[in-house]
């Protein structure tokens, strides 16, 4: 059944060539009616709540979101038609904590929850269509019917905040929560992995794979014991 879909590259006035060479594709789509669009209001989770009342006034049936340094690697269109509410494109993400934690410093941002931390880990099966708890939202088709739910128009993006007004949760991890608790389900799908494109330091990497490393080898010598 052909489908009507608001593809949106949310930016700020700059799109990595990479995301501009998947727009010039899914320009060439025949299966679907593809509408293409280029957002770039501020903040970012503004930019995302006003995409939500373009697309529910619309008559679309999907939303494809991108950031605009976070390509797709194979067709997302395709997604639309395993017609799940939210299905999110792995991406890798860098994460330094400066804490010499020993935290891998490269992952994949799609997540379960872990009740006794209170906190999300990647998911662990790097195959195929697998449901989890969240993912980032560098790339991720949502089904209409996620916000026709009344409580998904409520400024759903909007990031969780501690009771001191620092960020507790990113509108990523916010995002999932409450469509979780509104009934709907996520998922992401190995077999569309998205490049991403970060600025970053080397050295900074260097020194977080080492600890990487040195954790590893700590547990593997701890383990033999």
């Amino acid at each position: 059944m052909r489908k009507k879909i608001l593809v949106t590259v949310t930016n700020e006035h700059w799109i990595h060539k990479s995301v501009v060479r998947v727009m010039l594709e899914l320009m060439k789509e025949t299966r679907h009616d593809i509408k293409i669009t280029m957002p770039s209001r501020k903040p970012y989770e503004n930019n995302l709540h006003h995409i939500v009342v373009d697309f529910i006034k619309g008559d679309y049936d999907f939303w494809l979101n991108m950031d605009s340094d976070n390509p797709p690697l194979n067709n997302p269109i395709d997604l639309a038609d395993l017609n799940k509410d939210i299905i999110g494109l792995p991406t890798p993400v860098s994460h330094f904590d400066g804490k010499g934690s020993g935290d891998i410093p490269v992952y994949l941002n799609a997540y379960d929850y872990v009740p006794r931390a209170d906190a999300y880990r990647p998911h662990g099966m790097f195959e195929g269509l697998r449901k989890i708890d969240a993912v980032g939202t560098g790339c991720v088709l949502f089904a209409r019917r996620v916000f026709e739910h009344p409580e998904m128009q409520k400024g759903c993006f909007t990031r969780k905040l501690n009771s001191d007004g620092t960020v507790d949760k990113g509108n990523d991890i916010s995002f999932c929560e409450r469509a979780r608790e509104n009934g709907f389900e996520i998922y992401t799908h190995y077999n569309y992995m998205c490049d991403h494109f970060s600025e970053l330091s080397l050295r900074e990497m260097n020194r977080h794979y080492m600890e990487y490393h040195k954790k590893e080898l700590t547990e593997e010598i701890n383990g033999q014991a």
